[in-house]
Formats: structure tokens, C-alpha cells, sequence
């Protein structure tokens, strides 16, 4: 719970420090890395290294991660920290997927009815279908800014669908190592960021943020330069990296290994909820109705794909009143 309350701030303090999405992913890994290092010395001297392949599928974790991050951080910018967050739940159905192709897992009929209601869900959540206010920025790259954030949005469920298997991978072939894992992920997620700057337009930016100082969009998002990075941002940078990256994926990675999986995922279903309220309260993001329905959509696919209605089935059959023999 504590890793999840903390992951549910970690979108509007991605907003909040309003560093460009490459640098942010770049510095939420660095600093991390540092925080993580004296620990992960530690966890070598009491438990011994991780194996070639844990460690290969560790990094290959990181990969996924950093992209997850960077295309998390636009869609935060263009569609709202919120909505983001819903957005990237789309690692429910990766998630099942990867496990039937590779583990041979079985995957219940369920799950293919889940897939395209989910889908119409993360279409409503991202706002596709409703127009810009007179007053906002419309488009970003000639695509609509909510088309493109919710496109973003679902590209970092991807990713994350797909670290989170190959994390799982990794856990289960090093029992007992839950920092070194993690150590590999921030660098190899930092090392994405960077490749990411050298094609960018930006590049490295610690100067510039997104967002201008009124917290609106300026003209060509993301290409243009937003309000000056000044302490405030700073602190709140440092403040992310050291508890939504560095304790979040600790606490949830080691409490993930001694909870049962639905357990897991439906704690895990509360950070997008959480999120969606703060972000209505702490910055202003009030989503329209069709957004309201998308996320029920969502979080609802998501709550029956992992059996969490199960405990209300008995409450309703219960409540049924009986039929009478009496025609």
C-alpha cells in the first residue's frame, strides 16, 4: 500500500518538476542509481550477485522502463497526469499475452472479451473525441494533442507491460535480490533517455521546462521552450526520483513477491484512481464525462480481468430476493 499511495503522486510530480520527458527519465534514473548503490553493495556482500541472465533480463527491463517513462512524461504533458496514469493500464492485457506466448500460460475467454472494451475505454479516457477549448493549444507535431497523448499514453502501457514481465522474469531467477535488479533497470533506463536526447530536438535540457509558467502549453508543445527550471523544480525532481523510483519499485517488487498476484493487481489498480482525484484537486485537471465513463470502463476491465469483483458476487446473489412457489 505505501508503494502504491507513493506511485500515485508520481504523474503530477512528473508535471510539477516540468522537466522535458527525456531529461526527466534521464535524471529520475541517475539519482535513483545513486540512492540505490550503497544498498545494492549490500545486498551483494549478504546474498551474492545476480546470475548472466537475471542480470541480462534485468537491463532488457530497463529498456522497457526508460521508454515507458519518456512516452508517460508527454502523454502526462499533452492529456493530463490523470489521465496518463488510466492510460497506462493498458499493461493488463500485454502483461497475460506475453505470458501465454512465452510461459505458456492460459490465458481464460475472459480475457479476449476484456481486450476490446478495454480498448473503447483508453479511447475515451485519452479525450480522442472531443474538441480543444478555443483557448488551448490543439495539435503538437500536426497531430492532435489528445489523439498523440493518448497514442503516448498507451505506448508507455505497452512498455510497462513489458517490464513488468521481464522484471518478474528476473526476480524469479535471483530470489531474495530485490535492489540489484533495480540498480540495472535505472541505468539501463537512464541509457535509453540518453540515446533518446541525441535524436531529439531538445537534446538534454536543464534549463527549460514543458509547461509555461501558468501551466499551459505553449504554441509547439515540447518543441518549444516552456518556464525557466528554477529550485522549486529541482527539488521536486530529487523528490521523485528517491520516492516514486527508487522506494516505490523496491517496496512494490519486494511486497509483489509475498502477496498473491491478484492482491497485487488490485492494489496496483488503485494508484490510477488515486491519481485521477489528486490531479483534479492538486493541479486543476477536471475530466469531461466522456473521459469519466472511459475511466470507469478501464478500471472496471482491469478489476474483472483480475477477479476483484468475485467477493461482491456472493453480496449480490445474497441481496437477489428469493422467487415465490405461489403463481
Amino acid at each position: 500500500m505505501a508503494g502504491v499511495a507513493i506511485l500515485s503522486f508520481s504523474a503530477i510530480m512528473v508535471k510539477e518538476s516540468n522537466f522535458e520527458p527525456a531529461t526527466s527519465t534521464l535524471l529520475r534514473g541517475s539519482i535513483a542509481l545513486i540512492v540505490l548503490l550503497p544498498f545494492c553493495i549490500l545486498e551483494i556482500r549478504r546474498k551474492g550477485r545476480l546470475n548472466a541472465r537475471g542480470a541480462l533480463i534485468a537491463l532488457g527491463a530497463g529498456v522497457f522502463l526508460g521508454i515507458d517513462f519518456i512516452a508517460w512524461s508527454y502523454s502526462a504533458y499533452l492529456v493530463g497526469a490523470g489521465v496518463s496514469s488510466v492510460l497506462l493500464n493498458l499493461q493488463i492485457i500485454i502483461l497475460p499475452v506475453l505470458a501465454m506466448i512465452f510461459d505458456k500460460y492460459p490465458v481464460q475467454r475472459r480475457f479476449w472479451m476484456l481486450v476490446p472494451i478495454m480498448l473503447v475505454g483508453i479511447v475515451l479516457t485519452g479525450g480522442v473525441f472531443e474538441a480543444a477549448a478555443p483557448d488551448e493549444v490543439s495539435h503538437a507535431y500536426g497531430i492532435p494533442i489528445a489523439v498523440l497523448g493518448t497514442v503516448l499514453g498507451s505506448t508507455s502501457g505497452v512498455c510497462y507491460g513489458l517490464y513488468l514481465y521481464a522484471s518478474r522474469k528476473s526476480g524469479r531467477l535471483n530470489p531474495g535480490r530485490y535492489i540489484q535488479p533495480l540498480v540495472l533497470v535505472c541505468g539501463a533506463q537512464a541509457g535509453v533517455a540518453a540515446i533518446f536526447m541525441v535524436f531529439s530536438q531538445r537534446g538534454l535540457d536543464l534549463t527549460h521546462g514543458v509547461l509555461n509558467a501558468d501551466g499551459t502549453l505553449p504554441p509547439q508543445p515540447i518543441v518549444d521552450f516552456g518556464a525557466p527550471i528554477g529550485g522549486y523544480e529541482w527539488a521536486i525532481m530529487v523528490v521523485l526520483a528517491i520516492t516514486a523510483q527508487a522506494l516505490v519499485w523496491t517496496l512494490i517488487q519486494y511486497g509483489s513477491v509475498h502477496l498473491d498476484p491478484t492482491i497485487t493487481a488490485g492494489l496496483l489498480l488503485l494508484s490510477p484512481i488515486f491519481t485521477v482525484f489528486t490531479a483534479a484537486a492538486l493541479l486543476d485537471e477536471i475530466p469531461s464525462l466522456l473521459q469519466v465513463i472511459g475511466v470507469i470502463i478501464v478500471l472496471g476491465a482491469v478489476a474483472v480481468q483480475n477477479n476483484l469483483h468475485r467477493p461482491l458476487q456472493p453480496r449480490i446473489r445474497d441481496a437477489k430476493p428469493e422467487r415465490s412457489d405461489v403463481s
